[in-house]
């Protein structure tokens, strides 16, 4: 049972550098921006290690995607692990109920993750999630309506990114809609749990949560399993057609629940920190208003610029040696995406905001190898739709001024929690 493991918590030692002491991922300055530190560690310590996380970090592009691509050294195991050991009273919560997700996509290795793969991203395909345009245009437009009839200023993030993605998402599952709220606010709960450092009393409420998002989970998939519809979960049913040795019902209601969590909780974290960016560099904001962007090139660049996440974790599990440095079996390792995708030596003037530079699909905000999120398609989509509509109906729209900016405490998703505009 991944969450109760203590391998991505357990300490670890290594020598301590001035990158060591740079790179604090829970730092107010480094949440605020994280680019400026990682930017100057890469170019003069691409591989250090950081007593804080008990993991070596990673900086530059060709690492991180041979990191990637190596499962034969490392493993994905503990993508899902807590960062901070569970307390006992959260432990015993989440051990004494019915919570039991076993490692499948992406928290697995080969051999097994290939079955899995092929299962789980079969009702996933790209030609149904695209189809879900017309229901994307629809849910912007009533978000912005409802943005547009209160008064400003208006934040952003409650108004149009926090539900969006998971209104698309629910909708391709077959999730109620009223059932919205509770969903977002379990998967929120479980970002901080995974890879933030919450408190005892913190860890005891979410560990309350997760058993109650978990039984969510399953009663969803029971009336699927009694009411099959036209959804992701009543396909996922049909493909096992009553059989174990297809695919588990245990495994199934495993897989919905990450899905009810990571499928809309990046793509959350990538609109608002495209909008961030854009908003804040008005001569790319003005033109994309007068419709001279091709606005899948602004969505691929606000990928790379700014990534929903800019961390993600390895276990290594073979002996191994990355840039000169030997890593052991147990080391973790953890890989620092938003680096990558400014690395000077992939990406020219990287700092710089530039749909049209010709390698713009070459970051790794949504992974790379066998763990490529199958998600992308739809991400990119909404994405695009987002902008299209804003841009359109929003011309005039601005972050307030002074507007100081807060994010999700933690080591892996870059997450505003607010972004307060004006139009």
């Amino acid at each position: 049972m991944r969450p109760l493991s203590q391998d991505a918590s357990a300490p670890r030692t290594g020598p301590t550098t001035r990158a060591s002491a740079l790179f604090d991922p829970f730092s107010t300055a480094y949440q605020n921006d994280p680019h400026q530190v990682l930017g100057e560690i890469r170019e003069t310590e691409p591989i250090f290690f950081s007593p804080a996380l008990g993991s070596w970090v990673v900086t530059r592009h060709e690492t991180v995607k041979s990191i990637l691509r190596d499962t034969v050294h490392f493993s994905s195991k503990i993508v899902s692990d807590p960062l901070v050991p569970l307390c006992p009273h959260a432990r015993s919560i989440i051990s004494e109920s019915s919570y039991d997700v076993p490692p499948m996509l992406v928290n697995n290795d080969p051999p097994t993750h290939a079955r899995y793969r092929r299962f789980f991203t079969e009702p996933l395909k790209r030609p149904r999630m695209l189809a879900l345009e017309p229901f994307v245009r629809k849910t912007v437009n009533e978000k912005l309506d409802a943005l547009l009839a209160a008064p400003g200023p208006a934040d952003l993030v409650s108004g149009l990114t926090f539900e969006t993605p998971a209104l698309v998402l629910f909708r391709a599952l077959g999730i109620p809609e009223e059932d919205v709220p509770s969903v977002k606010r379990w998967a929120d709960s479980r970002m901080v749990l995974q890879w933030g450092k919450p408190t005892e009393d913190e860890q005891v409420r979410i560990a309350k949560g997760t058993v109650d998002f978990y039984s969510y989970t399953e009663a969803l998939v029971r009336r699927k399993l009694d009411a099959p519809g036209d959804d992701v979960v009543s396909d996922l049913l049909a493909q096992r057609a009553g059989s174990d040795e297809n695919m588990t019902l245990r495994e199934i209601t495993g897989t919905v629940f990450n899905l009810l969590f990571a499928g809309h909780e990046t793509t959350t974290t990538a609109a608002t920190g495209m909008f961030n960016n854009l908003l804040r560099n008005r001569p790319m904001w003005e033109s994309i208003v007068a419709g001279q962007q091709d606005l899948d090139a602004v969505v691929e660049e606000s990928l790379r610029y700014s990534p929903p996440i800019i961390g993600w974790r390895r276990l290594v599990k073979a002996n191994v040696e990355v840039l000169g440095q030997p890593l052991v079996v147990g080391d973790r390792v953890l890989m620092m995406f938003g680096s990558a995708n400014r690395d000077p030596e992939v990406f020219e003037e990287p700092e710089s905001f530039s749909p049209g530079r010709s390698n713009i699909a070459q970051h790794v905000s949504f992974g790379m190898g066998i763990h490529y999120c199958a998600g992308a398609p739809l991400a990119r989509l909404e994405l695009s739709v987002m902008l299209d509509i804003v841009s359109k109906r929003l011309p005039g729209l601005r972050i307030v001024d002074a507007h100081a900016l807060e994010y999700v405490p933690n080591t892996v998703a870059h997450a505003l929690k607010k972004l307060l505009v004006t139009w």
